[in-house]
């Protein structure tokens, strides 16, 4: 698997512009994607990356808004996070200070698709970007998966199904750092990081004002 290179791509319209890899597709080309999301994916390895409008959750801080969206991303399944922090300024430098939060995440990986045959020390490593617009009462999502086979998993040493730590080495007080990162999640680390950074809001009125609703 090689590096990606990327391109800016306009989201909603041009509302919103972001680096996305420059040999995805997108899936609005192939499908009907709902009108909250622009999705992009690559076709001979099925990693997408999502960009999604919702509603803002209203909880008691941050945190809780987004253990929300966690939970609705995936419902039942088990996961696994491996980091969570804010981003900082550096990060996200067009945002101009609006709070967003990231984390690495691991999900077993149980469907089959094409080669990739259902296993349970198979998983897919995802990078999720939530976006906080208090004024604009919306939480923006971006998320990027990572499908990995068998052997990019039994080949990546820094991160592994949810369940399987003890069994793959990693001791109870393992901190997670993108050192040694085998190429799949560094391809994914570089998805999220070029969608984070270069993300742009250029037109606020997608969104619900809450100034204007009042009016």
């Amino acid at each position: 698997m090689q590096a990606l290179s990327f391109t800016e791509k306009e989201l909603f319209g041009g509302a919103i512009t972001a680096n996305v890899p420059s040999t995805w597709t997108d899936l609005s080309n192939i499908r009907q994607v709902p009108d909250n999301q622009e999705c992009f994916i690559d076709m001979t390895g099925l990693a997408t990356l999502i960009f999604e409008l919702n509603e803002r959750v209203e909880k008691e801080n941050d945190e809780e808004a987004v253990k929300f969206h966690l939970s609705d991303i995936f419902e039942e399944s088990p996961y696994k996070i491996w980091k969570s922090s804010r981003l900082e300024a550096g990060d996200a430098p067009l945002l101009n200070g609006i709070p967003a939060y990231a984390m690495i995440i691991t999900t077993p990986y149980i469907e089959n698709r094409r080669d990739r045959v259902g296993h349970e020390s198979q998983f897919v490593a995802l990078a999720v970007v939530i976006v906080r617009l208090e004024k604009q009462k919306t939480d923006i999502v971006i998320t990027a998966n990572m499908p990995h086979s068998l052997q990019e998993a039994s080949d990546e040493p820094t991160i592994c199904p949810p369940g399987y730590e003890a069994e793959k080495g990693f001791a109870e007080d393992y901190v997670w750092t993108p050192e040694n990162a085998a190429q799949p999640l560094k391809n994914l680390l570089a998805t999220i990081e070029q969608g984070a950074k270069t993300f742009n809001i250029h037109d606020f009125g997608l969104f619900v004002n809450e100034e204007e609703e009042e009016n």
